[in-house]
């Protein structure tokens, strides 16, 4: 994957408001940490971040201070719509080192089991991968055409491409296609013989003077 290159600037340690305000201006905080180095507070344009995880990007290369280094993407906050970053945390990282990250996981086809009357269920949308920075792919996309009725995807049938390992169980389960439950009809009430109307709820109490008792 092509690692994108974008500019920071460093920037004073800022309260909410101050972040606020950077944000209204188009900038995004952020901050660099890891490799028994001192966090790094940083910002960057909005833009910038935005078009770098729209192409799928998981490490950036910032220019800052003059120098280019490589950082991986550990987390991206947004705001409460989902729709808009709002802080970055990037690591630092040696290309050659292999990290662990979770990769997402999206299904791709219609399974055979489903045009027999199965269901298909994904019990894992993203797995934990190891792998050096330049290796991480963005999403796994495999194909479920010939899943039949009961059978699975497993971790361990994941296509991965070279030097990506899986971390975790091999035999946990991705995805399952499982014949829809039976719906159960609604059991309709079944009249008395003898009955031609509802019965009447019984009284209880005194009968009001001015009412009939009932014989």
């Amino acid at each position: 994957m092509e690692v994108i290159t974008i500019q920071g600037e460093s920037r004073p340690k800022a309260g909410t408001r101050r972040c606020r305000a950077m944000r209204e201006e188009g900038r995004l905080p952020a901050v660099i940490y890891g490799h028994g180095e001192a966090p790094e507070i940083v910002a960057f344009l909005r833009h910038d971040v935005e078009v770098a995880l729209a192409h799928g990007a998981r490490t950036l290369q910032v220019k800052l201070a003059g120098k280019v280094n490589p950082y991986l993407i550990k987390e991206v906050q947004y705001d409460h719509l989902q729709k808009s970053p709002i802080h970055l945390d990037l690591a630092r990282v040696d290309l050659t080192e292999k990290v662990r990250v979770r990769v997402g996981i999206e299904l791709r086809g219609v399974p055979k089991g489903v045009k027999d009357g199965g269901v298909l269920e994904q019990y894992m949308g993203a797995v934990e991968v190891e792998c050096i920075v330049t290796e991480i792919p963005a999403t796994l996309h495999p194909v479920v055409l010939n899943l039949a009725l009961g059978e699975s995807l497993l971790v361990k049938d994941l296509v991965l491409p070279p030097g990506v390992t899986v971390v975790g169980n091999p035999e946990d389960r991705v995805a399952s296609v499982r014949l829809q439950a039976a719906e159960v009809p609604t059991a309709e009430a079944v009249p008395v013989e003898g009955e031609d109307k509802a019965q009447e709820p019984e009284r209880i109490g005194r009968v009001r003077k001015d009412e009939p008792a009932e014989e």
